[in-house]
C-alpha cells in the first residue's frame, strides 16, 4: 500500500479556473477529502509547510490542483481527527493526472530535494465527491483573510425533489442576499463520488463560506431579518431537503495550481 500522499506532501477551494458551467450552477469541479490527526510534536504549521512543499511538486509537475487545510471550530463532541485536507481538481483528466503525477514522480522528486522531515500527521478515511458552486458574492483576494471560516451539513432530498432543483433555488436565494447588502460569501453543494459506504444516508453536503471572519459576522447578525423579509427562502429550503449534522471550521489554502 502506498503511503498516504498526505503522510508526506500532506497535502478547502476557493478559486479554479476551467470549470464546468451548466444550468445555474457557478462551475463543478472535484474534490477529496482526507481526515487526519496531528502527530506527536508536531503542529499545524508543520502540516501548512508540508502542504506548500507539495504544492511546489504539484507546480513542478504542472498539475492543476489546489489544496487547503480544514481545522474544526464547531465540529461536535465526538470528532476524532485534528484537521481536514481538502484538495481540488477542474475535472477528472486533471485529477488522474495529478494523482499519477504523485505516484510515480513524487518520492523522486523529494529525494532530489534532499529534504528528509517526517510526516506532520496521519490520515484516514479519504473520499472524494463532485463540488458544484451554486452562488456567490466575492471580494477581492487582498480582503479576504487567511483563514476563512466554513459551514457543512448533510442533507436528504425530499421526496420527487432533484439535486437540480437545489442548486437553481440557491442560485435565486444568493441574488436576493445580494440584493441585502449580504457578500463575502459562498454556497456549494457536494455530491458522493468515491470512497462512500453503500448506507450513507445523505445525498449530498451543503458547504457555505465566507471569506472573512466579519463577514461571516454580519450574516449572522443580519439572517433572522433576511428570512423575515424573504419568508419564501426558508419555506423553499424546507420544501427540498432536510438538513442535519451542522459544523464549523476554520480552512486555509495552502496553495492554488489549478490557473
Amino acid at each position: 500500500m502506498l503511503y498516504s500522499r498526505f503522510f508526506l506532501a500532506l497535502t478547502a477551494l476557493f478559486s479554479v479556473a476551467g470549470a464546468m458551467h451548466i444550468s445555474a450552477q457557478e462551475y463543478e469541479v472535484r474534490s477529496e477529502f482526507q481526515y487526519c490527526n496531528l502527530n506527536d510534536g508536531k503542529t499545524m504549521q508543520d502540516v501548512i509547510a508540508q502542504s506548500e512543499r507539495y504544492g511546489e511538486f504539484s507546480k513542478n509537475a504542472g498539475t492543476k490542483y489546489n489544496q487547503s487545510v480544514l481545522t474544526p471550530m464547531h465540529a461536535g463532541l465526538n470528532t476524532t481527527y485534528d484537521y481536514v485536507i481538502w484538495g481540488n481538481w477542474p475535472d477528472g483528466q486533471s485529477m488522474y493526472n495529478e494523482w499519477g503525477s504523485y505516484t510515480n514522480d513524487y518520492l523522486a522528486w523529494m529525494a532530489e530535494q534532499e529534504v528528509a522531515e517526517e510526516p506532520a500527521g496521519t490520515c484516514s478515511g479519504w473520499i472524494a465527491m463532485f463540488n458544484t458552486a451554486t452562488a456567490h458574492s466575492r471580494i477581492p483576494w487582498e480582503a479576504r483573510d487567511t483563514w476563512q471560516p466554513h459551514q457543512w451539513a448533510d442533507c436528504k432530498l425530499n421526496e420527487g425533489v432533484t439535486l437540480q432543483q437545489v442548486i437553481d433555488a440557491q442560485a435565486r436565494h444568493g441574488e436576493l442576499m445580494k440584493a441585502a447588502g449580504l457578500d463575502g460569501w459562498g454556497m456549494h453543494i457536494f455530491i458522493p463520488y468515491l470512497g462512500f459506504e453503500p448506507d450513507w444516508p445523505y445525498d449530498y453536503v451543503q458547504m457555505n463560506h465566507w471569506y472573512t471572519f466579519e463577514h461571516r459576522g454580519k450574516m449572522a447578525d443580519a439572517w433572522a431579518g433576511f428570512l423575515e423579509a424573504h419568508p419564501q427562502v426558508q419555506e423553499e429550503n424546507n420544501a427540498l431537503a432536510s438538513c442535519e449534522r451542522d459544523r464549523s471550521f476554520a480552512g486555509r489554502m495552502s496553495f492554488n495550481n489549478g490557473d
